[in-house]
This record gives structure tokens, sequence and C-alpha cells, in this order.
């Protein structure tokens, strides 16, 4: 069933996950409600481009978040989705979790849930606690 099984697995997950999945956690990418591109410009002075957004725009967001990650532990921290993976089971609920589940809405294509789903992978980073726990 392609809505609740993911993809082959390029590494070993916990026993709990059949495989891969895509997403693995979710940023905001909509270009309806994504981000605002503020620069100068030698024409026209300050220039506001909005409603981007896309995968181009996320990218950098979760590099940035890894590197925080890294200072925030002193060392480093190598491919993070075990770690991740490995915090679903009882990482999505409560203030102290690292994962937020996306249980409403979708992506045209799948609906949230609890847990993983394909429309949000295993939800958003709450990056404090996820810093708090990594540490």
């Amino acid at each position: 069933d392609e809505t609740t099984t993911p993809p082959t697995a390029l590494f070993v997950l916990p026993a709990q996950f059949a495989g891969r999945n895509v997403p693995d956690v979710s940023f905001n990418a909509d270009p309806l409600t994504g981000y605002a591109i503020l620069y100068t410009s030698d024409v026209n002075g300050f220039e506001v481009e909005s409603f981007m957004g896309g995968g181009s725009f996320v990218a950098p967001q979760l590099n940035g978040i890894a590197a925080l990650l890294v200072q925030n532990a002193g060392h480093r921290l190598g491919f993070l989705n075990p770690l991740l993976y490995g915090l679903a089971p009882g990482g999505s609920h409560g203030p102290n979790a690292a994962l937020n589940t996306i249980s409403a809405g979708d992506n045209w294509f799948y609906s949230g849930r609890n847990g993983y789903s394909p429309a949000a992978g295993l939800g958003t980073l709450n990056v404090t606690n996820l810093a708090r726990l990594v540490k």
C-alpha cells in the first residue's frame, strides 16, 4: 500500500520502520504561504518578491539547523535520519518532543495523520528540544 509503505531503505532503520521514507521531515515549501525575498536594487532601491517556496528554500534551513545541532552537541552527528527515526516512536507528542506530528491537512495527495505520513514524513522539528537530546 503506497500510502503507508515508504520506498526501499537506503540505510538500516529501527525495526518498527519498513524502509526509507519520503519525506523524512516537513518544512514549509508552499509558495503560497512561503517566504518573502527582500533585497536592494540599483534600479528601484528596495525590492520585495513574495510567494516563493520549494525545496530550494527548505534545504538551506535544514542545513542551518544541522549546523546548530552540531555546534550545540560539540561533535559531529553524522547522518541525522537514524536519530530522527529513532525518536519517532515516543518523540512526537508533548512539550519536550523533538518531533511534531502533522495530524491534519494534506499536500493534495496524502493526508496528515499521527505518526509517519507520506504527506509530512515524521512531522516538523522542534529544534530546541532536538538540540537538548543530542547534547
